[in-house]
């Protein structure tokens, strides 16, 4: 009846209206539209969007961010949406900022990912 699929890319969410304190490990991809207080760390892409909220270091493939992130964020991409606001240091190979955008801190172009 119910068979389990191969191959297919895991998404994790965290909703509008959660908060979470902790330290996380995810898998695949992650969407934050809550608040999140602690470190996240991903094989995949991390996205941030409007009303979510991350305080915490992240280390990811890319992430994009249409909401708050402050912390340090080491990943191939950062990509800051004319809504999103970074405000940390950031260990990154590329970076976009659009305008609108706001990026506080300071880039750093040696990314050391440690993602298998």
């Amino acid at each position: 009846m119910f068979t389990q699929k191969k191959d297919s890319p895991q998404l994790s969410f965290i909703a509008q209206g959660c908060e979470l304190t902790g330290d996380f490990n995810f898998n695949g991809d992650v969407m934050i539209s809550g608040k999140i207080l602690g470190d996240i760390f991903t094989q995949g892409n991390l996205v941030v969007e409007a009303g979510g909220e991350i305080n915490g270091d992240i280390q990811c493939q890319d992430i994009s961010i249409t909401g708050l992130v402050k912390g340090t964020v080491q990943c191939q991409k950062l990509h800051i949406s004319s809504t999103g606001l970074f405000e940390g240091d950031a260990y990154c190979e590329k970076l976009e900022v659009i305008d609108g955008g706001q990026f506080l801190g300071q880039r750093h172009r040696d990314a050391k990912l440690n993602i298998a």
